[in-house]
């Protein structure tokens, strides 16, 4: 763990992320605001914030992954965080709502770099044995902002208006670009096979099928998203109509996610020894399966004071699964894929995670209440994480897995 807090350029980039988290948290909740506390709106709005970020991103991804293949890493984060800074600042001068939903999808295209940027770089800035560390490292900053980020932007928007603090946003922007011009250059491994164009812009199938490890991964945490985002499109009726609980009980079950994924990350931190991350990613799956299997089980007698403890115990327990995925699933995809690539796939990653989010979006409510029972969903959501840990359990650890999941 010395090593990973001793690594400057690595705590350069989590404290850039961590400035810019808060900012994009008072932006989030400031037009919240403009939009549906004080403007009126209702469910609608709320859908097109999300979908506002979510759809660009889903679009852009594959390209901005190959802008990190082709570009200096350290130019295009501070890019995009200064034009970050500037489309934000749009939001001053507008209360429109498509004007507002234009702003955020522009936002999103042009932030869609950040991750694909920072999962090629970690390799450049740590050894193969602390990648784990690394990510944990900086996954365990977000959780820390997910936690602190929306108290203090609540207190921004109780001191003054919605559109005066979105420009506290616009300065995260450009104070997090300010701190990453204190990286090392971090140019693109794309240009080292001169000559040789396909190694910069590698095709999405051709890679896949050239990486059978890239293929299950990507399988796996695609369905798995199909399996757990009914949580969070329906956790708030949930809270509501089966435990019969309010606002308060809601903040606490995503909090105790948040407090569960700080827990793994802390776990991979103070290891002594590196662990298989393909194992701590089924573990991972396994525990997040917890969440929709009590919710599930519980369905029948909300009113039972025990039914609250378990639903919160699962919360807790699916957030340290939370973690461990989102930590291993960076951890795979550098170990497993090729340098020169590595932004391409990262954006491809990206875009599949999306993808898998926006369906579980739209499906959801069509299918709950007018065609299934809410503890009918989370049954069947239950059943398709535990085939995707049984799936990547053998194909992992079967006789034929070792091949597949080897070294390289």
């Amino acid at each position: 763990m010395k090593r990973i807090f001793g690594n400057t350029s690595l705590l350069i980039l989590g404290l850039a992320e961590s400035v810019s988290a808060i900012g994009d948290w008072i932006t989030f909740m400031a037009v919240l605001a403009i939009l549906v506390f004080r403007g009126g709106g209702g469910v609608v709005e709320t859908s097109g914030v999300f979908l506002a970020g979510l759809l660009p991103t889903l679009i852009i991804s594959p390209f901005a992954g190959w802008l990190v293949d082709r570009f200096n890493r350290k130019f295009l984060l501070i890019t995009s965080q200064v034009l970050s800074g500037l489309v934000v600042s749009l939001l001053f001068f507008t209360i429109q709502v498509e004007y507002i939903y234009a702003i955020l999808a522009l936002e999103a295209i042009v932030l869609s770099v950040v991750t694909p940027s920072r999962q090629a770089v970690i390799p450049d800035l740590v050894s193969r044995d602390d990648l784990p560390k690394a990510n944990a490292f900086l996954q365990q900053l977000s959780g820390l902002m997910k936690v602190f980020s929306p108290f203090i932007a609540g207190i921004a928007l109780s001191i003054m208006e919605p559109r005066t603090a979105i420009l506290f946003d616009v300065v995260s922007f450009f104070l997090s670009a300010f701190v990453l011009t204190f990286l090392p250059s971090l140019p693109a491994h794309g240009k080292r096979e001169e000559g040789n164009e396909k190694g910069s812009a590698a095709r999405p199938l051709a890679v896949l099928r050239s990486i059978p490890r890239l293929r299950l991964l990507f399988t796996g945490v695609f369905t798995a998203i199909l399996g757990i985002i009914g949580f969070d499109v329906l956790s708030s009726v949930y809270t509501r109509d089966v435990l019969h609980q309010g606002e308060r009980i809601f903040g606490l079950s995503i909090s105790l996610v948040g407090i569960g994924s700080l827990i793994a990350t802390m776990l991979i931190l103070t290891r002594k020894k590196t662990a298989d991350p393909w194992r701590d990613l089924i573990i991972g799956f396994a525990l997040l399966g917890s969440i929709p299997l009590v919710l599930a089980a519980v369905y029948s007698f909300g009113d039972n004071p025990m039914a609250l403890y378990f639903v919160l115990t699962a919360c807790l327990v699916g957030g340290i699964g939370n973690g461990l995925v989102h930590v291993q699933v960076g951890t795979i995809v550098q170990l497993i894929t090729p340098s020169e690539i590595l932004g391409q796939v990262g954006g491809w990653l990206q875009m599949i995670m999306v993808a898998s989010q926006l369906i579980g979006m739209v499906v959801t409510p069509i299918l709950v209440p007018s065609m299934v029972k809410m503890d009918v969903y989370f049954l069947g959501m239950s059943v398709l994480m535990a085939l995707v840990v049984v799936y990547l359990t053998i194909q992992v650890f079967g006789k034929t897995g070792r091949q597949l999941i080897g070294p390289g």
